[in-house]
């Protein structure tokens, strides 16, 4: 087994171990809150060469969601990290149904499909309802799909090509954003769930801006990409190039 894939797998664990629900879940003893806590540490352990360059900053924890910033020159960086039950394929299936991410996309208020390249890279058009006194946003995104063979993850990264279209009216196209996620298998089809955002710095913007952007818009989404996944759609969602995680 990969070193990674064994430190997510007990992140998924230990996410179940602190969400456990019902009167039939068993008592936890008294190592346990440690044992969660242990587990969790090893979550923040850098696995990229960019996070070795420099610290992630914990924010908080809520909902079952870990926050972290890291900020470089001129740009801040957001990652997230969670877990959720669901099959690869449904996953995909989400992420690449274009139309309708406006059901979990934080603020998007219209979304759609510019050109499928293939299965694995398409671009994309959204819009972003920002409060007013804001103007609206727009974004052009790039986003291409791949599988490790051997541990199964799935990691989608989304490119910005503002150029792509010519802009609109009273929208403020967004520039330099780009978005990754990662879809780690554990075990019991529990996958582990890390999102990275990389967007300009947030110096000089209002608290409450900066709040919507690094933290309230990231956490809203990985909720509601949770919740949307439990749908039996996704649940039972099949696809001939993603290949799902054969239990031992």
């Amino acid at each position: 087994m990969a070193p990674e894939t064994g430190v997510l797998n007990l992140v998924c664990r230990a996410y179940l171990c602190i969400n456990r629900q019902g009167p039939n879940a068993p008592p936890m003893n008294k190592n346990t809150p440690f044992c969660c806590f242990l587990v969790l540490f090893l979550a923040m352990v850098p696995r990229s060469n960019a996070q070795k360059n420099a610290d992630w900053q914990f924010k908080g924890e809520q909902d079952g969601i870990r926050i972290y910033h890291q900020i470089t020159p001129g740009l801040l960086h957001i990652k997230l990290s969670t877990a959720v039950k669901a099959p690869l394929a449904g996953i995909v299936t989400l992420f690449t149904d274009v139309d309708h991410y406006s059901l979990w996309g934080y603020k998007i208020s219209h979304s759609r499909l510019l050109h499928r390249e293939s299965s694995a890279e398409l671009w994309y058009y959204a819009v972003y309802d920002f409060p007013w006194p804001l103007t609206d946003r727009d974004i052009i995104l790039r986003s291409r799909i791949e599988q490790d063979p051997h541990t199964h993850s799935i990691r989608i990264s989304n490119t910005p090509y503002p150029a792509y279209l010519p802009e609109n009216k009273g929208i403020e196209r967004i520039r330099n954003t780009t978005t990754q996620w990662l879809f780690v298998p554990g075990e019991g089809g529990w996958v582990y769930v890390e999102q990275q955002i990389s967007t300009d710095s947030a110096e000089g913007l209002p608290d409450w801006l900066v709040k919507l952007t690094a933290d309230t818009g990231p956490r809203e989404t990985a909720k509601a990409v949770r919740k949307i996944l439990q749908q039996e759609r996704y649940q039972t969602a099949r696809l001939l190039h993603i290949k799902e995680k054969i239990e031992p």
